[in-house]
């Protein structure tokens, strides 16, 4: 079935891997005998097996992912017969021909074209949707196109004489709200950011918003010849439009198990581009994973008209509930659009969870998890980080609520987490937790929630919640206290006069937990957080725009934390320039080449965003992250980053390079006055 040569997997009917880069590299005779003839299709297992089966429902999933692979390299086979056919003529010709090197460099020619032309027709395939595009706008704009052209070139002129002396003023408004600290005035005047003045240019570019665009897109037909439209109005607009054609999705997912851990693709970073794990937000929707009817947004800064233009994109219409810290656009809503802004209890914390749930056709629904915000700027040229369950199916009608529920206590938990917010507009979507079967989702789900939590109930939040987590599932060898502990943010909250004051009291004794008991010296603390230097080499400084709201005042009280400072790297990767909106943390080993755990987060290091214990344990801020533990994920103690030696076990993918680059006596943070000072150069 298969003409790759491949080692036979060493764990033979007893390997239990889903893992894609597995099955490419390695040969299970017993699972490649039952997908002889159904490479298409449904997959049916026999009743009887030629081999030992305690798991069908795992013989299934295992079954699944190798049809994708076998059927990838069926068809890359079938893309190479034109090869093949000249390999085989050049050897039945040899012994006539004179000239035997010309013919083999004929050979060569004809599979470099071969592939060049692979090639072409991808890029043919979008040229011509780009000419049915501009073809689609002129008919339905007619003579307003060239009126709506001359209004944009205006515009433009005026914004950019404008922003020349304001540019700085909105970014700093932008980023001011990331902080702990804001007023309703700055929230106001947000909305006069770059990403409304974005929406407003497509909006005149062809006469329909993006908003009408999207309330009428109520068939498939439809949704494709609006998305051309899109992507034209984007075009006149000035966007550079890049866009990852749509139904291919599902595919890159198969191949990110198990960890299904994506960075966003750098818009100025071409080599981010076709990385496994890199991922635009279209692909999130993509219609390979199924039609979605609804969708729950919780997140902190909002552009409605950019968010449904992704939608767009991807070829899908739903109706949409969106709970919100901040909005920054002034799109009119539509009837399927439900926007909730999130009353917070204190004024120095922020709802700063970034959360999707998406509702299938099917009944099913999935999970996103991830630390970028909905608008333009934080999927462009940042780093961010995206967790994506599963598909998780509809449990019978007969089914228990209990049922369905993951290794981790994942269902429980996003349920509790839902139900702190206590409005009734999420019933519905506690009741598809509730139906949803999760028993695949492999990760833990930490999440805080503003007030003050007593006794047991300590544990489901913030830190806590963390070491509740580590403390039963984390496995490090005896030199443990060798493995430093890594945080990694976007912003730095007060943490108090000393290292002790907070991080060696209540955070670091939080992250060394495991489940060997006994005292032990804690680990190394290093903390990642961008300097004035990485400022000034990213693509973020070349727009005056930041994600970085820590302040001077808070700095100059906590100075002591540069000696624990590490640079932002992340050549490996293609994001050295990408400032790092993401937040992660984790331990690694001595030798730079494994991790005992990792936490993906919207969670900067802040007592607002963890909690602090005083009498009780108290949270100011909602955030949700994930917990990667080896044991549930790969049923290994630690998870290799680097040299892998069990094929198994995938590397797991880690945003910034090794080993870390600590601070130079004349760095300094990034602090958000600094973009004053460049506005006054």
């Amino acid at each position: 079935m298969n003409s790759i040569e491949k080692k036979l997997c060493p764990f033979m009917e007893k390997c239990y891997r889903k893992n894609p880069i597995h099955f490419g590299e390695m040969s299970h005779p017993h699972l490649e005998k039952l997908l002889v003839n159904q490479l298409d299709g449904t997959i049916e297992i026999p009743e009887v097996l030629h081999f030992a089966c305690n798991d069908r429902s795992q013989l299934l999933d295992q079954l699944k992912v190798l049809q994708i692979v076998l059927r990838r390299e069926r068809n890359k086979n079938k893309d190479n017969q034109l090869s093949g056919i000249d390999n085989s003529s050049f050897k039945a010709q040899s012994s006539s021909i004179t000239n035997v090197s010309s013919t083999k460099e004929d050979l060569k020619d004809k599979v470099e074209r071969h592939k060049k032309a692979t090639v072409q027709r991808r890029q043919d395939k979008l040229k011509q949707m780009d000419v049915e595009a501009q073809a689609l706008s002129r008919a339905l704009t007619g003579e307003e196109h060239k009126n709506h052209t001359e209004i944009i070139k205006a515009k433009k002129r005026s914004m950019e004489a404008s922003e020349v002396g304001s540019s700085v003023t909105k970014k700093m408004r932008q980023m001011s709200i990331e902080g702990s600290n804001y007023t309703k005035d700055s929230q106001q005047n947000i909305n006069n950011s770059q990403s409304s003045s974005r929406n407003n240019e497509q909006n005149t570019s062809s006469g329909t918003s993006i908003m009408d665009m999207y309330q009428f897109c109520d068939s498939e037909k439809s949704r494709k010849e609006v998305r051309k439209k899109a992507i034209q109005m984007m075009r006149q607009s000035g966007y550079t439009v890049s866009v990852v054609e749509p139904g291919e999705f599902a595919i890159k997912y198969a191949f990110s198990a198990p960890y299904h851990l994506f960075f966003t693709r750098i818009e100025n970073s071409k080599e981010t581009y076709n990385q496994q794990f890199s991922i635009t937000f279209p692909e999130i929707l993509d219609r390979s994973l199924g039609e979605i009817v609804n969708s729950l947004h919780l997140n902190f800064m909002v552009d409605v008209g950019w968010l449904c233009l992704q939608y767009l994109l991807a070829g899908q219409c739903t109706d949409m509930m969106i709970l919100y810290g901040d909005r920054v656009d002034r799109e009119k809503l539509n009837n399927n659009i439900t926007m909730i802004e999130v009353d917070m209890p204190t004024r120095f914390g922020c709802h700063h969870t970034k959360i999707m749930i998406l509702q299938y056709k099917d009944n099913g629904i999935r999970v996103v998890v991830s630390t970028a915000n909905l608008y333009s700027d934080d999927w462009e040229n940042r780093t961010q980080g995206l967790w994506i369950s599963p598909h998780l199916p509809r449990l019978s009608e007969s089914a228990n609520p209990s049922d369905g529920e993951s290794p981790t206590g994942f269902k429980k938990d996003l349920e509790r987490y839902l139900n702190k917010y206590r409005h009734p507009a999420l019933t519905q979507w506690i009741c598809a937790i509730r139906k949803a079967d999760f028993s695949d989702v492999n990760v833990f789900l930490v999440a805080s929630v503003p007030g003050t939590h007593k006794d047991n109930e300590a544990d489901s939040w913030g830190y806590k919640k963390l070491a509740h987590v580590l403390s039963r599932y984390a496995t490090l060898p005896p030199d443990a206290p060798q493995w430093p502990i890594v945080a990694q943010s976007s912003s730095i909250g007060s943490l108090g006069p000393n290292f002790e004051s907070w991080l060696s009291k209540d955070i670091i004794p939080c992250m060394s937990r495991e489940t060997t008991k006994g005292l032990k010296s804690h680990p190394h603390f290093q903390f990642i957080y961008p300097s004035i230097k990485n400022y000034k080499q990213s693509f973020d400084c070349r727009n005056l725009s930041c994600c970085l709201p820590y302040s001077a005042k808070v700095h100059s009280k906590q100075q002591w934390i540069e000696s624990y400072l590490y640079q932002w790297k992340a050549k490996r990767t293609g994001r050295d320039r990408a400032m790092p909106h993401i937040k992660s943390y984790t331990r690694i080993s001595p030798d730079l080449k494994s991790i005992s755990w990792f936490v993906l987060t919207s969670a900067n290091l802040s007592k607002a965003a963890w909690g602090v214990q005083r009498n009780n344990h108290y949270i100011m801020s909602y955030e949700a992250g994930i917990i990667f533990i080896p044991k549930l994920i790969t049923g290994t103690t630690t998870f290799p980053i680097k040299d892998e030696e069990d094929p198994a076990v995938p590397i797991f993918p880690i945003p910034y390079d090794l080993p870390l680059c600590r601070y130079e006596s004349s760095d300094n943070p990034f602090v958000c006055e600094f973009l004053t000072s460049l506005d006054r150069v």
